[in-house]
Parts: C-alpha cells; structure tokens; sequence
C-alpha cells in the first residue's frame, strides 16, 4: 500500500467527528497531501482571524483580519464547522491562524463543489486540526512553506527541524506531518537521531510519534533504521491504561508500532500482545489478537484471549468484543471456509 494511502487510515484513527474529518479525506480525495501543500491547496481558504462567537452546535465564527491563502476574498465573519476539542479550547476574542475549506469532493463529477453544510475546519496529518497560534514562528513557517520552491529550500528543512526541537505540540505535529508526507523533506531531512528522540519522547504528542514512527518504518534508508527499537519499546512498555482523557489514549500509536513490526515481518513477542488484549479500546485488543494468531499460533491466541476475559481488570467493552470474538473462532472451527473449486 502506498506511503500516503495509508496514512488516510491512519487519519480515520483520529479522535475525531465525522463531520470534520470531510475536509481533508473528502475534499481532497486520494492521497493524503503534506501539511503545507493541504493549506495552500485548491479550494482551501488560509486566514487570519479572531474569534468572535462560539456556537456550542460545533461551529466557530471568525473576524477575519488577514487573509493568507486562498480565492475568493472570504467574508468579513467566516463561520466554519470545527471539532469538540476546539470548542472547549477557544475563547472570544483569542487570535489564530485558520485553514479551512467550503468544498467536498463529487465523485460522480470528479470536481469540488461547495458544501452545503458550510465551511468546515481542515484536519490532516499534522493539522490536527489546522488552527494554529499566530505566532512569529508559525508565521515564518507558513511564509516559506508557501511555495515548492520554498518548501524544496534548506531553510524550509531548518525551521522544520527547529519545530521538532521546540516542545510546543502544535509545531512539532506540523513538522512530523510535512516530513512524513513530503517525499522531498524526507530524502534531505537527515538528523535520524533526533526523530529518533522525539519520536521516543513520551512528552512529545502521541500523533507526532505515531506520525515520525511509520514513516522511519515505511522509509528507514530516509530517516533511519531506529524505528523498530522505537515500535518495540512502544509496544512492550506502554502503560495499558490509566489514561485520563481521549487525548492521552494510546491506542493509535500502540496500533501503527504494531503495524508498522508487521508490515516489515518483525515478530513483537506475545507476552508484550497479550497485556494488549486488555486495553480499554477494543480495536487495540483486536489487533493484538490477530497478532498473536499470526506471530504466535490459533491456539495461544485462544488461551490468550480466555485469560484476559477472566481477568477482573478487563474493561467491560473490551470483555464484550473478547467473548464476541472467541464464539466467531468456535464457529469458524465448527465450519471452516471451504476452497470452491479452481481456488488455489
């Protein structure tokens, strides 16, 4: 599977609505664009603004002050749809940068055409969603990552690599986002040894890990080979639970470490799968049940999977999906698929 495609998986692993995630996944179908292509891109509108009402319906109006990106000229108030962690973050009168788009994607037309639920907040990779502090520093950014001669520059790959260094979440995501995803970025990038420490970081934002780690494993010549001590050590040592919101879950990285070991056929050990098949999400348990089934055996993942629903410490929904799941393997043991003829 191409590098880009899958990172649209990946982006349909984000915490969030539905009706945000349009904007990157519907309105620029295909392959996931870098950050500052997606910005900048066909249909999409970059502004400056400060907000001026929130509607707790999901939607956010801005005064418009600059506009950075983008045609037609937008309105003086721009009302654009957002997700429920921007609602509970912003405050009237606070200044951001926003990159949104008025569009989806008509399949049957193959064009973009105007979306009849209004402007929506832009969310990729990296933007997560797209509404940045205006700062000098994002400022600076936007300003040489505007064009491909910009970002093919060697200043581009500096203010990148400043990001990643800065602690601050927003940067840092937007720099793993344009490395991940920019073919050019990747092959000049070099400093495999800070990826490498960021993307171990514990402090560093578990999307930007998550976002570092497959693309050193879908290009280790690139970025380097450390993505599967990093993966392993993700997988093995990685608190299962005790998380004390949404954003602190795991799930996503733990589940892009294990495939990103099995993708590139790297066995993660069972012990280190079966503390998985108690995680609060059950996709997570699922995963680490198909793992060991592959890496391990049908039958150590059966026994695996009767212990963790035995055990008191198993979330209620992750109990239900795991009793779920072991009558779906009795019935495939009572009737196993059977080859129609001319199969191989």
């Amino acid at each position: 599977m191409p590098f880009r495609t899958r990172f649209r998986a990946f982006l349909r692993g984000l915490a969030l609505p539905a009706c945000v995630l349009f904007s990157a996944s519907t309105a620029h179908a295909g392959p996931v664009d870098p950050p500052m292509e997606l910005l900048y891109g066909k249909g999409n509108l970059l502004i400056v603004g400060t907000v001026a009402e929130v509607n707790p319906t999901g939607r956010v109006v801005f005064t418009r002050k600059e506009v950075l990106g983008g045609k037609p000229k937008p309105p003086a108030l721009v009302d654009v749809g957002v997700p429920p962690s921007v609602l509970a973050a912003v405050k009237p009168g606070e200044r951001y940068i926003v990159g949104y788009s008025a569009y989806r994607t008509n399949r049957k037309l193959n064009a973009l055409v105007a979306n009849l639920d209004g402007p929506t907040l832009l969310v990729s990779p990296g933007l997560e969603p797209a509404l940045l502090r205006d700062t000098p520093v994002v400022r600076t950014l936007l300003k040489v990552g505007r064009s491909e001669s910009g970002r093919e520059s060697r200043r581009f790959r500096e203010l990148l690599l400043g990001a990643l260094k800065s602690g601050d979440p927003q940067l840092q995501n937007l720099a793993a986002g344009e490395i991940a995803l920019n073919a050019e970025i990747r092959a000049r990038i070099g400093e495999p040894e800070l990826l490498q420490r960021v993307a171990r970081d514990a402090r560093t934002p578990l999307t930007t890990r998550a976002l570092l780690l497959q693309a050193a494993a879908e290009h280790p010549e690139q970025l380097g080979t450390w993505w599967q001590a990093v993966a392993t050590e993700i997988v093995t040592s990685t608190p299962v639970d005790g998380y004390s919101s949404a954003s602190l879950d795991p799930s996503n990285l733990v589940m892009t470490a294990m495939d990103a070991l099995d993708q590139q056929g790297k066995d993660v050990g069972g012990p280190a799968l079966e503390r998985w098949l108690r995680a609060a999400n059950p996709a997570l348990s699922e995963r680490a049940a198909l793992a060991l089934r592959k890496q391990q055996s049908p039958q150590r993942e059966r026994t695996a999977v009767r212990e963790a629903i035995a055990d008191p410490a198993t979330p209620a929904a992750t109990r239900q999906f795991l009793e779920a799941h072991l009558r779906r393997l009795d019935r495939l043991d009572a009737h196993p698929p059977t080859r129609t003829q001319g199969s191989h």
